[in-house]
């Protein structure tokens, strides 16, 4: 019997070592994270310029032209974001990624690549 409460013991003593790194692992990467939030969102409106300036408003969803005026309007008018406007921008950029992508190559390779390579590309990168 004492032998399996030292082996309890020792084993809740290894989980509790286990979810302290766990947490100091999180408290790094989000660290980490929100600063590569704060640099990326640095340049949002030229990048935004870049996406509208590039591709048709039409050739977008709406929901991404509706999301660069939303962000777009934040910059315009704040200097500074909260935590919480720094994680939806960067969660947009994500989201925002594969149809900007695909209404790019859309947009400009049929006069660079063949039909067929414009569809294998579109396919390869699973759009």
């Amino acid at each position: 019997m004492k032998t399996i409460i030292i082996i309890l013991c020792l084993s809740l003593a290894g989980c509790a070592g286990a979810v302290k790194d766990i947490g100091k692992d999180y408290a790094a990467a989000s660290k980490e994270l929100k600063q590569f939030a704060k640099i990326t969102s640095a340049d949002w409106l030229f990048g935004s310029g870049i996406i509208r300036g590039a591709i048709p408003e039409d050739a977008l969803p709406k929901w991404v032209v509706s999301e660069l005026d939303k962000i777009d309007a934040w910059f315009e008018a704040h200097t500074s974001l909260t935590d919480k406007q720094l994680g939806y921008i960067l969660g947009v950029r994500i989201r925002m990624a594969a149809p900007v992508i695909k209404a790019a190559i859309q947009q400009y390779a049929p006069g660079i690549l063949s039909i067929a390579e414009v569809a294998t590309v579109l396919a390869f990168i699973g759009l």
